[in-house]
């Protein structure tokens, strides 16, 4: 099984195309990120306070609260192009936030 960074060798001028991330897979992400913060949270709290009601009412709260802003967080990174790179095929380039049977069009017939 080869990893998203690691190459088999074959299609070396081969490039994958960069997507940004739609805002209901950072929701999801966002989630499932915050269930495993927060059983660390409850865990560390109820550890520390010796006492599981505190630990749980700790950790719900601040499941809402991290998951909010982590979704913001993503959203605004999205944003950026910092680390982001534009990749060209044969085809032209690549645009982010364009399903691909609507990139042909695109492609074909250029907005402007």
């Amino acid at each position: 099984m080869l990893l998203p960074f690691q190459s088999n060798g074959t299609d070396k001028g081969a490039a994958a195309p960069v997507l940004s991330e739609s805002p209901v897979r950072s929701l999801a992400k966002a989630a499932s990120w915050r269930v495993t913060g927060s059983i660390d949270t409850m865990l560390l709290s109820w550890f520390f306070t010796d006492d599981l009601t505190i630990a749980v009412a700790i950790g719900l709260t601040e499941v809402v609260t991290k998951m909010v802003l982590y979704y913001l967080h993503e959203r605004v990174w999205n944003r950026l192009s910092l680390g982001k790179s534009t990749v060209v095929d044969a085809d032209g380039p690549v645009v982010d936030d364009i399903p691909l049977d609507k990139r042909d069009r695109l492609v074909a017939n250029p907005p402007g």
